[in-house]
């Protein structure tokens, strides 16, 4: 089984990694959808993500791979996260949020990097302990586990305000895509990765006007009163 998720990229499928392929065209698709949704800043785009994780990570780890649980798991929390911090937001319509944007830091950046790391560890599960990750010809799956965890970790920068977690997301895809043409698998993850990838680039712009943490308390100090003077009483 530790070459089960190799094969997915270097070799027609078989009928098990036929389905698995097509579970996770099929969680990548409900992922472009999340993304389009919470570009408009909507709590439905993270209901949207956690079925993306059943459909695909959940239900391939229940079913042909219970290591996958280690990945699974933290992925599906990390939309329940999302879905948690939006509601810390003001309600904006019936499902939207007003989502305030927090600046650029590297304190978040490093922390999103160690995210990243973290989850693409967990994703590649018993291939990680049996040591197969580091025999010869598995660079791509490096790149492709690392590509998923960062869409991932990018969802949560996207649950914490970051604007440029969009940018992260639609590189994760980018990225993912380039080493699908590299290694010529199926071509059911290639077209919904794509449309990940716009997905992010259009949160990216959906999100430019989004009030930032300093333009509200700027607009707040100017908008204070001073105490009323005891000598025109």
């Amino acid at each position: 089984m530790d070459e089960l998720f190799y094969n997915l990229f270097t070799q027609a499928p078989g009928t098990d990694s036929g389905t698995q392929v097509a579970l996770f065209a099929v969680s990548a698709l409900l992922s472009c959808i999340a993304m389009v949704v919470l570009a408009r800043r909507n709590d439905l785009g993270w209901w949207a993500q956690i079925l993306a994780v059943f459909a695909g990570p959940l239900v391939i780890a229940l079913q042909f791979e219970a290591s996958m649980l280690l990945y699974a798991v933290p992925a599906l929390l990390a939309a329940a996260f999302g879905l948690w911090r939006f509601s810390r937001f003001d309600n904006s319509g019936r499902f939207g949020r007003k989502v305030i944007q927090r600046g650029f830091g590297i304190k978040p950046l490093l922390a999103g990097v160690l995210l990243v790391v973290v989850f693409t560890a967990l994703r590649m599960g018993r291939m990680l302990t049996s040591g197969f990750i580091f025999t010869d010809g598995t660079a791509s799956l490096w790149i492709s586990f690392a590509a998923e965890s960062a869409l991932v970790v990018a969802l949560i920068g996207i649950a914490c305000g970051y604007r440029w977690a969009w940018l992260a997301s639609t590189v994760s895809a980018i990225v993912y895509v380039a080493l699908l043409f590299d290694t010529n698998p199926a071509l059911a993850l290639l077209g919904v990765t794509v449309f990940q990838a716009l997905a992010g680039i259009y949160g990216w712009f959906a999100w430019r006007n989004v009030p930032s943490e300093r333009s509200i308390k700027a607009d707040e100090t100017k908008n204070a009163k001073y105490p009323p003077s005891p000598y025109t009483a």
